[in-house]
C-alpha cells in the first residue's frame, strides 16, 4: 500500500486517506448507478468506465443506461464502485422539467466518497456524484498502471464554498478558431476541476488591431442569428508560418457558429453538470450590428452613423436587438433548460449625441439594463447578468439604481459581474436586489505569452466573499496552456479561506511533479515575479502588436525600437526580464511528471523559453540597428563591419523562427495562428534589417564611401493598422 496522501485540486473539505489497495487484471471491476438515474450521472459513471478501461487492462462493466439494464458480473473477483444519488435529490433531478428547466444552482454539490476492501460508494446529488467520480479519477492517476489498478482506501465529505464557479470564455481572436472538439475539451477540464458554470461569449467587438486588408475585423459573432444571416462572412487571419517560411492566410468561420455548434456545446456542457449562459454584449463591444445596420447606429453631432454603439432613441434599436436575443434564447437556451443571460453593459466609450439630448448617460445606461433585462426575463430566463464598470461608474450603484431594479422587477434576478484582472485588485460592494460575482482572470493573452494571475484570483474573491458574493466566474481566453490558472479558480472557489500564494505554488507543484516538488514551488514564485500584471507585464505586451497604434507617426515595430534606443533603461528592463525568466527556467530543469501532467511541465518550460527568445528577437534587432547608426555615422572604414552586423541578426533570425516553430508543438493550433501572428511584423523587421546590411555590405560603393548609407529599413511601417475607436 502507498501512504503518501496524493495532492488533490480542489482539495477536499475533510478526507481520511489510509493508502492504496492495488487490484491485479483478475479482478473486474463493476460501476453501479441506479436504472433511473439523472443524465448528469449517467455521464459521470461513462467517463469513469472510459478511464478506466483506457488506463487499465483488467475487466470493466458498466451500466447500459439505454437498455435500462445493469452491469453482469458476480463472484469473489469483483469490485464495485456504487454511483448512488439521494433520494430527494434524485427525485428533484429526474421531475419533469419546466419550460426554464430545473435551476442547477439550488442543486446542493456536496458528495461522500467512502472505500474499502471491496467496494467504493459515491453518494450526493447528480452534480455532487459527478464531481466525486473528479476526486476518484485524481485519486486512482496515482499509482495505477495498465498492469495494476490503485484503488484508494480513503473517506471523503466534501463540497464547495461558493455556490457559482467557473470562466466567462471570450469571443475573440483563438477562440473564434476553437473547433468543437477544442470546446468540449475545455468543459472536460471546468468538469475535472469541479468548476460548474461556463458563460460563453457570442458577439463582441474591438477596435481593430492588425491591418484588415489581410485580416477580418475584430468582430466576433458564434451564433447566426442576425435578421439576414447572409450577412456574417467568412473570417480570415494572416500569419508567418515558420514550417513552410512563408506569409499564409488562414480562411474559417467560427464552429460554435457552424453546423449548430452552439448547441452541440450546449448540449455537451450541461449532460456534465455544466450551466451555459451566452453573453450578447452592447450597447458597448458593438461594431457589427451598427455597422451591418447603420439605421440603428449612434450618430455624431451631425447626426451621421458611427458604426458603434447604438441610438437607443431609434424606434428600430430595441425592437431589433430582441428578436435577435429571441433568436438565442428559443434556439439555444430554453431547448436545454439553460435560463441564465449575460447582456454585457461594460466599457461604452460613445453614447449616441441625439440619445444625449434627451438622457443622460446614467438615464440612457438603465434604460438599455430595463429594456434588455426585462426582455429576457419575460421570455423565460431567470437571471441577467452585467459587468460592473459602467453601471459603478454612472450611479455608484446608489439607492436610486437599486429602486430602479425593485421597480421594474429585476430585483434579485440581476448578477453584477464584478471584473478586475490587474494587481493590487478594487473593494467591490454588495449592492441590494442583486447578486454579487467576482470576476479575476485565468489568462486572455495566450498566443502572446504566459500570465500569472494566481495572485489576481486569490484577492478578487477575498474581496468577494467579504461582500458575500456566490460566485467566481473568471473573464478568460481559453487555453489548456493556462491550466494553472484554472486550476487556481478552482481551489480558491472551493475553498475560499484566504491563503498565502506560496501555499498554492505548492500545492501545484505537488499536483503535477513527483519530485522536485520545492524547486517547482520556488520556480513558479520566480515566474510570477515575471509573469503577473506588474511591469514585466507591460514590456512583454509592447512586444507584440495587440496594444495597438493610434500614432501614424510612430508604426510598429518602430515605436518599440526607438524607445529601446533612447534610454538605456529600457534596453536594461528587458535584459532583466530575461535574466528572470532564465532563473526561472532552471528551477524546472529538474522534475518527473506525475500521471496525466506531463504537458504541465512542457507548457512552464516553454513559457520561459518563450520569452527568453522573444527578449533575443527584439534586443537583437535593437542592438543591429544601434550598431548600424553608430557605422553610419562614423570613418567609412568603419564599414566593412556591416556584414558582421547583418550575419549575427540572421542568427537571431533563425533562432526566433525556431521559437515561432516550437509554438506548434506547444499550443493549442487555435492559440499558434495567433501568436504567429502577433509577431509577423517583428519578424519581417528582422528580416527587412537583416537584408539591407547584407546588402550594403556587399555594395562597393558603399563599403568605398562613394555614397550614403541610408537609414535603416526598419523605420519604415511594417504594420500599417486600421484602428477605430
Amino acid at each position: 500500500m502507498a501512504n503518501t496522501v496524493p495532492t488533490l485540486i480542489p482539495a477536499p473539505k475533510q478526507m481520511r486517506y489510509h493508502g492504496t489497495l492495488s487490484l491485479d487484471k483478475s479482478r473486474t471491476v463493476i460501476v453501479e448507478a441506479e436504472e433511473r438515474a439523472a443524465p448528469v450521472t449517467q455521464t459521470a459513471s461513462r467517463q469513469l468506465t472510459a478511464w478506466l478501461s483506457n488506463n487499465w487492462s483488467g475487466k470493466v462493466a458498466a451500466p447500459d443506461f439505454d437498455a435500462k439494464g445493469h452491469a453482469n458480473a458476480e463472484g469473489e473477483r469483483t469490485y464495485r464502485i456504487w454511483l448512488s444519488e439521494t433520494t430527494v435529490e434524485r427525485e428533484a433531478a429526474t421531475a419533469p422539467k419546466t419550460a426554464a428547466g430545473t435551476e442547477l444552482s439550488t442543486e446542493s454539490e456536496r458528495y461522500s466518497l467512502v472505500s474499502g476492501d471491496t467496494e467504493i460508494r459515491i453518494t450526493g446529488s447528480p452534480r455532487g456524484i459527478m464531481h466525486g467520480v473528479q476526486t476518484l479519477i485524481q485519486l486512482l492517476q496515482v499509482g495505477t498502471s495498465q498492469e495494476l489498478l490503485s484503488m484508494p482506501l480513503v473517506e471523503i465529505e466534501d463540497e464547495p464554498d461558493l455556490a457559482v464557479r467557473g470562466i466567462f470564455a471570450e469571443c475573440f481572436w483563438g477562440s473564434d478558431m476553437m473547433k468543437l472538439d477544442d470546446w468540449k475539451a475545455m468543459v472536460d477540464e471546468l468538469v475535472a476541476f469541479k468548476l460548474n458554470t461556463l458563460v460563453v461569449g457570442i458577439y463582441g467587438c474591438w477596435p481593430n488591431r492588425y491591418p484588415t486588408d489581410a485580416n477580418s475585423s475584430s468582430e466576433f459573432l458564434f451564433a447566426p442569428v442576425l435578421d439576414h444571416e447572409e450577412l456574417m462572412p467568412d473570417r480570415q487571419i494572416q500569419y508567418f508560418d515558420p514550417i513552410s517560411k512563408q506569409t499564409a492566410t488562414r480562411t474559417y468561420r467560427p464552429a460554435l457558429y457552424e453546423d449548430d455548434g452552439l448547441g452541440k456545446l450546449i448540449a455537451y456542457a450541461v449532460e456534465r453538470g455544466i450551466r451555459v449562459a451566452p453573453q450578447f454584449n452592447g450597447p458597448g463591444h458593438s461594431l457589427l450590428l451598427p455597422r451591418l445596420y447603420p439605421a440603428i447606429s449612434a450618430v455624431n453631432e451631425r447626426g451621421e452613423a458611427i458604426g458603434s454603439g447604438y441610438s437607443l432613441t431609434h424606434p428600430d434599436t430595441f425592437p431589433m436587438l430582441k428578436r435577435i436575443l429571441k433568436r438565442v434564447i428559443d434556439r439555444y437556451m430554453l431547448p436545454y433548460g439553460q435560463t441564465w443571460f449575460h447582456i454585457g453593459m461594460d466599457e461604452i466609450s460613445r453614447w449616441c449625441k441625439t440619445d444625449l439630448q434627451k438622457h443622460s448617460p446614467r438615464e440612457l445606461l438603465e434604460l438599455y439594463l430595463v429594456e434588455i433585462g426585462r426582455y429576457v426575463l419575460d421570455n423565460g430566463m431567470e437571471k441577467v447578468i452585467v459587468w460592473h464598470d459602467m453601471a459603478d461608474s454612472l450611479t455608484g450603484f446608489d439607492e436610486s439604481f437599486e429602486a430602479v431594479l425593485e421597480r421594474n422587477g429585476l430585483a434579485g434576478k440581476v448578477v453584477i459581474q464584478w471584473w478586475n484582472y490587474t494587481m493590487p485588485v478594487f473593494p467591490v460592494k454588495a449592492v441590494r436586489g442583486a447578486e454579487g460575482w467576482a470576476a479575476p482572470s485565468t489568462g486572455w493573452l495566450p498566443g502572446m505569452f504566459y500570465q500569472d494571475n494566481v495572485d489576481n484570483i486569490e484577492n478578487m474573491i477575498n474581496e468577494g466573499v467579504e461582500h458575500a458574493f456566490r460566485g467566481a466566474v473568471a473573464y478568460a481566453l481559453y487555453s489548456p496552456s493556462y491550466r494553472r490558472n484554472t486550476a487556481c479558480l478552482a481551489e480558491k472557489s472551493w475553498n475560499t479561506r484566504k491563503r498565502d500564494i506560496a501555499d498554492y505554488d505548492r500545492q501545484y507543484a505537488g499536483w503535477i511533479v513527483t519530485d522536485e516538488t520545492e524547486r517547482w514551488a520556488k520556480g513558479m514564485g520566480a515566474m510570477r515575479r515575471l509573469f503577473e500584471y506588474s511591469s514585466t507585464f507591460v514590456l512583454l505586451l509592447e512586444i507584440g502588436v495587440f496594444s495597438g497604434n493610434s500614432d501614424s507617426s510612430r508604426p510598429y515595430p518602430a515605436r518599440i525600437i526607438r524607445s529601446v534606443l533612447a534610454t538605456d533603461g529600457t534596453h536594461k528592463a528587458f535584459r532583466v526580464t530575461r535574466t528572470l525568466a532564465r532563473n526561472a527556467l532552471l528551477a524546472f530543469e529538474r522534475g518527473s511528471p506525475a500521471a496525466g501532467k506531463k504537458y504541465e511541465l512542457e507548457v512552464i518550460r516553454f513559457e520561459c523559453r518563450r520569452v527568453i527568445g522573444l527578449i533575443d528577437a527584439l534586443l537583437g534587432l535593437v542592438d543591429a540597428v544601434r550598431a548600424y547608426e553608430r557605422i553610419a555615422g562614423g570613418p567609412v572604414a568603419g564599414r566593412s563591419g556591416l556584414g558582421a552586423v547583418g550575419e549575427r541578426l540572421e542568427q537571431d533570425l533563425e533562432a526566433f523562427d525556431g521559437l515561432l516553430a516550437e509554438m506548434q508543438a506547444v499550443l493549442p493550433a487555435y492559440m499558434v495562428y495567433v501568436g504567429w501572428r502577433e509577431y509577423k511584423f517583428l519578424r519581417e523587421a528582422i528580416r527587412a534589417q537583416a537584408e539591407q546590411l547584407g546588402h550594403l555590405a556587399g555594395d562597393r560603393a558603399v563599403l568605398s564611401g562613394e555614397v550614403c548609407l541610408p537609414p535603416p529599413v526598419v523605420w519604415k511601417a511594417h504594420c500599417q493598422q486600421d484602428i477605430k475607436n
